[in-house]
């Protein structure tokens, strides 16, 4: 007999051959959990529960009493009784067929300066290069803001993000884009935003009023305590620049005094360290990432054992982040304008928001050279073979692979429970440690799930007011532009 069937013995109905829609349950804490990989829903549910689910999974073909399939129907897992969640815009509007998408290029980050004055132990740009060193022209930077507001098409807002290098070494230019782009972006109709990363050793009275001014949103690259952020961030001399950035630091604190800094982990370095010596030095918003294999040279070796290691220093360390998060939004303590590294998780799970791409590499943004080449993000900028074109020339012409390569595409996550929480991971990274964009390394992955068990178990933990009070962050933030909800298209195979 194919396909789901009842009958009913002796005075009771059974069902036979019921088919579960792709879920995943864990046990977190001693409580379990449940997550509807579809619809991205989660709840939490019963030891009792949880196991049945499994001996019905695992038992095709046998009758499930009624009382059974009730419950697997509360919690919309039977296959074929429920409709997927469709795939849709952050704003609720289908974007349909592939030809009906635009495909804009909505954010682009120049590279002001391919030089450097520091020489961090973990630049995936060697030294600052990227294979060309280098200053960005004035003809240049603004072919390269008419170029975006050319492929932006539609859309109402674009961003563009300093990047270097060192961007601060060309300063003088940057501050001719941003008043050309603002111009530009009038003209079309279109609000622009800036950003900046800057490794914080150049800042000075003049340039911190103009980041005030221009509402500028500025990245600085510390590493935390003295001995990590002079060992691992040099100066070009050899010498340490803990004193000059900290003091730097301060000075801009005065003037901007909610700060976001960007932390790589490298070696030994313990990421809880790594945060008490960021948030001593002023900053307000923490984010720590690993270091990486580098694709430009190899100076940075790679020990599995000592890799190993850092994971678990990162699982123990994320794990604190979700519980500290979890104290933050009951005692509502959070700035809506400065979030916690990890509430944009929260935001995509309350709204069930898939994510279909690790980031908006080649799609929704490009990285711009010095010299005017594009590529599909500020990781990939000297990689030839990844290189798309120049802005003399290139135009974003419908869709290409980075589109394509949704996660349910890619060989190690289409079957992968996280996939919609995770996306993929970072095509860089990915290409660093296996050699293919496409396929994110085991170590990660082992990281990723065990954050969004944590993080799942925080929400599901939350108070109906704590939703509500989440609820109007996300609402807040995603007007505010703060941060945004990923595009998801449809993508035809």
């Amino acid at each position: 007999m194919l396909g789901s069937y009842e009958i009913e013995y002796e005075g009771r109905r059974y069902f036979g051959n019921v088919v579960l829609r792709e879920y995943h349950i864990f046990e977190h804490d001693n409580a379990h959990y449940l997550v509807d990989v579809g619809n991205k829903a989660v709840s939490p549910i019963s030891a009792r529960l949880a196991s049945m689910i499994k001996k019905v999974d695992s038992a095709f073909g046998c009758l499930i009493p009624e009382s059974a399939m009730e419950e697997l129907r509360k919690l919309k897992l039977v296959a074929g009784e429920e409709d997927e969640t469709s795939e849709a815009v952050a704003d609720g509007e289908s974007i349909g067929s592939c030809e009906e998408f635009e495909y804009p290029v909505v954010n682009i980050s120049l590279f002001l300066a391919q030089e450097c004055n520091m020489r961090c132990v973990y630049c995936y740009g060697g030294g600052g290069h990227y294979a060309g060193k280098g200053m960005m022209t004035e003809e240049t930077a603004f072919r390269a803001v008419d170029w975006l507001m050319e492929n932006s098409k539609k859309a109402e807002s674009v961003s563009i993000s300093f990047f270097g290098g060192e961007p601060l070494m060309n300063f003088s230019l940057m501050r001719k884009i941003v008043p050309f782009a603002k111009r530009q972006g009038m003209r079309k109709g279109k609000q622009v935003f800036f950003s900046i990363t800057t490794n914080g050793s150049l800042l000075n009275e003049e340039i911190i009023t103009f980041l005030k001014e221009e509402k500028i949103r500025t990245f600085i690259s510390f590493d935390g305590p003295s001995e990590y952020q002079n060992s691992q961030r040099p100066f070009k001399n050899g010498k340490g620049s803990y004193d000059k950035v900290s003091a730097n630091i301060q000075k801009l604190r005065a003037v901007i005094p909610h700060l976001t800094g960007r932390a790589t982990l490298c070696g030994e370095a313990d990421p809880f360290r790594v945060k008490e010596g960021m948030e001593r030095a002023g900053f307000t918003t923490c984010f720590i990432t690993k270091a990486s294999p580098v694709l430009l040279n190899t100076q940075l070796a790679d020990i599995p054992s000592a890799r190993e290691e850092a994971l678990q220093r990162m699982l123990a360390f994320n794990r604190k982040e979700t519980e500290q998060l979890l104290a933050a939004i009951r005692a509502r303590a959070i700035d809506k304008n400065y979030l916690p590294g990890l509430l944009h998780v929260m935001a995509e799970m309350d709204f069930g928001q898939k994510r279909y791409y690790g980031c908006g590499i080649g799609k929704g943004m490009v990285a711009i050279s010095a010299d005017g080449d594009i590529y599909p993000c500020h990781r990939f900028v000297g990689i030839e073979e990844l290189r798309f074109g120049n802005i003399a020339d290139y135009h974003i012409e419908g869709l290409n692979d980075y589109w394509r390569a949704v996660v349910d595409h890619l060989p190690e996550c289409w079957s992968c429970w996280a996939r919609y929480f995770c996306g993929g991971g970072c095509f860089y990274n990915n290409k660093a440690h296996t050699g293919d964009m496409h396929r994110p390394e085991p170590l990660y992955c082992r990281e990723t799930k065990a954050m969004f068990e944590g993080l799942i178990h925080l929400f599901c933990d939350l108070s109906k007011d704590d939703k509500e009070f989440l609820k109007g962050i996300i609402k807040y933030v995603t007007e505010k532009r703060i941060f945004k909800m990923p595009i998801n298209p449809t993508i035809n195979k």
